[in-house]
């Protein structure tokens, strides 16, 4: 198999991978304001751990709503190569309108039962009481969270990108301001700690809400979407959809409960002389910031292997996740280095207890290791199987080596009381794994997959 060399498959992959890599370079910047102000607001680390371990609830939500654009996605990209307009408008109606559900079931978990959402990730009294505070707020902006971002990631695939850098940079410039204006109660406003926190991350999502709804619905002429179109329905897509889009669904939803299961195993770990979730919330938004490029690369994958196999380009398709299997090696080690570069910088802007630091130091290091094969697991599974339509072999592997090797080694090291860094590096095996599996599935033709019908019943 050999390389791609056409100039206009590398324009096409970094048109949707770079404005993606600054979008959430933006929203790292933004995470890593919040935890540099909530740090500054209390040397204790209280309001630190307890926004993080809030924030889980929306985690598992924004990867609902990815996985709900990812599995549309797998449809989109290969009508896209048909272009077919009308079909992608209408499985992106009807995504949307489950997602404004699932939203709406988020927002009044919440809201009505914070202290409850708080017990599952922590024992620590101070860590529920501050972060119920946060949820009490923050939940209010989950239902737009889930239109307006799933609306954004259903873009992708058409390669409207650009718009994303826009919504973020907005979110990320109301956000900070706000946050020093009501963390520290600046301007005159009062110092209300963590719940400014939580009120200016809500206006904050409201502002994306609003740039995002305004630029879809009415400037936008590429895809054309319109109000109008959200009635749109089609029982043969509806069923393609349940079909492609579940397993995906699933499989974020596995992954992200699983996620916020290990920040739970953290958060109960008692004998550790330094705090475990503070550094494991700085070592994650470390490698975050690091790997925007990853999964950059990851979201753009899909569309080109999914526009190529929709245009019926076999050859094209293959030599195209050839290309992105070797370049996802060179940028998972690109991100090992640029993790243990960042390291002393980032830690400098902390003034945390010496236990914690230390302890941080190590969780980057762990972190760094890891996203070797992050990044080949993430641009197999996340960009070429999905993109493919391969997305039963995605679910099967994630929810066999997170759930049945990862977090039951996790579980094992925490009973024997090893070393945190261990710990996590048991968390992580299943990135090692999934790599190894996703090369072996890459080699040949089975995960190539035709999703699309030629005659619809659009009404």
């Amino acid at each position: 198999m050999k390389i791609v060399r056409d100039k206009n498959f590398y324009k096409m992959l970094f048109s949707i991978c770079v404005p993606i890599a600054l979008q959430n370079i933006i929203t790292q910047a933004t995470n890593i304001a919040d935890t540099l102000m909530l740090g500054a607001a209390d040397k204790s680390g209280t309001l630190l751990s307890a926004s993080s371990l809030a924030n889980n609830p929306f985690f598992i939500l924004s990867l609902v709503c990815f996985g709900l654009a990812s599995g549309s996605s797998i449809l989109s990209a290969q009508y896209w190569g048909k272009n077919d307009l009308t079909a992608i408008r209408t499985i992106i109606s009807m995504v949307l309108k489950f997602a404004t559900f699932i939203g709406l079931l988020f927002s009044a978990a919440v809201i009505v039962f914070p202290h409850t959402v708080m017990s599952f990730f922590t024992s620590n009294t101070a860590f529920i009481e501050a972060g119920a505070q946060y949820l009490e707020i923050i939940g209010f902006a989950y239902v737009f969270f889930a239109f307006g971002n799933t609306l954004l990631c259903s873009l992708r695939v058409v390669e409207i990108v650009q718009i994303s850098v826009f919504v973020n940079l907005s979110s990320l410039m109301t956000n900070v301001f706000l946050n020093w204006v009501l963390i520290f109660g600046n301007l005159g406003a009062p110092a209300l700690g963590i719940k400014g926190a939580a009120i200016a991350t809500l206006i904050a999502r409201l502002v994306e809400f609003a740039v995002t709804v305004v630029y879809v619905f009415f400037i936008d002429k590429k895809l054309g979407l319109r109000f109008r179109h959200l009635k749109n329905f089609s029982r043969l897509l509806a069923k393609d959809l349940v079909r492609y889009s579940t397993p995906v669904v699933i499989n974020e939803v596995m992954w992200a409960l699983a996620i916020s299961l290990q920040a739970a195993i953290l958060g109960h770990i008692e004998y550790s002389a330094g705090n475990p979730v503070t550094a494991n919330t700085i070592a994650t938004v470390i490698y975050q910031l690091a790997s925007v490029v990853i999964f950059g690369v990851a979201n753009a994958a899909a569309v080109v292997v999914g526009k190529a196999i929709g245009q019926n380009q076999e050859k094209e398709a293959l030599e195209r996740a050839y290309t992105l299997k070797i370049l996802s090696l060179v940028m998972g080690l690109f991100t090992f280095a640029i993790i243990l570069l960042l390291r002393p910088l980032i830690l400098s802007f902390y003034d945390l207890p010496y236990e914690t630091m230390q302890l941080t130091h190590d969780l980057i290091f762990v972190t760094a290791a890891a996203s070797v094969f992050v990044s080949i697991s993430s641009v197999s599974i996340v960009g070429i199987l999905r993109g493919a339509g391969d997305t039963k072999f995605c679910l099967i592997i994630e929810l066999a080596l997170l759930w049945g090797v990862a977090i039951p080694a996790s579980l094992i090291a925490v009973y024997f009381q090893l070393p945190v860094p261990i710990v996590l590096a048991f968390m992580k095996t299943d990135e090692l794994l999934k790599s190894i599996t996703c090369l072996i599935r890459l080699h040949g033709k089975r995960w190539l997959n035709c999703v699309t019908r030629d005659k619809l019943d659009i009404n």
